[in-house]
C-alpha cells in the first residue's frame, strides 16, 4: 500500500495474485476492505452496505426487519 498525502492510499496486489484463477475480483469490482488485528480482508460488500441510508430514509423504512437489523449492526442506519 502506498500512502498519498493529499489523496489517500493505493493498495498494491501483485500481478501473480490477480492472475490466479481463484482470485475472486475483476477490474471495476467494488471491494470492501476490512482491517482488524493485523489482518486485512477483501470482500464484496452487500448491496445495502454501499447505500447512504441518511439520503434514503423512506427506502430504509420499507426494508424487511432482517436487513434493517444488519444495517443497524454496522452503524449505517439513518439518524
Amino acid at each position: 500500500m502506498k500512502h498519498f498525502e493529499k489523496s489517500g492510499a493505493r493498495l498494491y496486489i501483485p500481478q501473480k495474485v490477480i492472475e490466479d484463477p481463484d482470485f475472486p475480483f475483476k477490474d471495476g469490482d467494488v471491494i470492501k476492505i476490512e482491517y482488524e488485528e493485523n489482518n486485512m480482508t477483501l470482500t464484496r460488500p452487500e448491496w445495502w452496505e454501499i447505500i447512504d441510508w441518511n439520503q434514503m430514509k423512506p427506502a430504509f423504512i420499507s426494508l424487511p426487519e432482517e436487513i434493517k437489523d444488519k444495517i443497524r449492526a454496522l452503524g449505517l442506519a439513518p439518524e
